[in-house]
């Protein structure tokens, strides 16, 4: 059974991904970014494409498991601009289960080029 109130953190994924991605892809995802003392009992959030899914990756001392989230109206409220592996808290991911904005995104600075003539 998954506990998510023995999870030791929570880690959004920061770049979107193809949801027909199933559980060994994720998981080969998620080792070849964390070390497995990292991997268990965390939890690892991914959002889709178009934003309207998000799948969890867990794992406890007896497996591994991969749970789907959609809404029915609207889109998750995917922060941009994060850094790999940026830890939310529970209630955070309570909130963005909901397709709350729980993480403010951060804003591109434009370069502004300046022309000496």
């Amino acid at each position: 059974m998954i506990k998510f109130s023995e999870s030791k953190n929570i880690y959004l994924y920061s770049e979107n991904v193809d949801m027909r991605m199933g559980i060994n892809k994720i998981q080969i995802l998620v080792a070849y970014n964390f070390s497995p003392i990292e991997i268990r009992h965390s939890v690892f959030v991914f959002c889709s494409n178009n934003g309207k899914t998000i799948k969890m990756y867990y794992e406890d001392d007896y497996g591994s498991w991969l749970l789907q989230n959609r809404l029915f109206e609207g889109k998750f409220k995917w922060p941009k601009g994060l850094e790999m592996g940026t830890k939310i808290s529970k209630i955070q991911l309570e909130g963005l289960c909901k397709g709350l904005e729980v993480i403010e995104s951060k804003r591109v600075k434009e370069k502004k080029e300046i022309d000496y003539i």
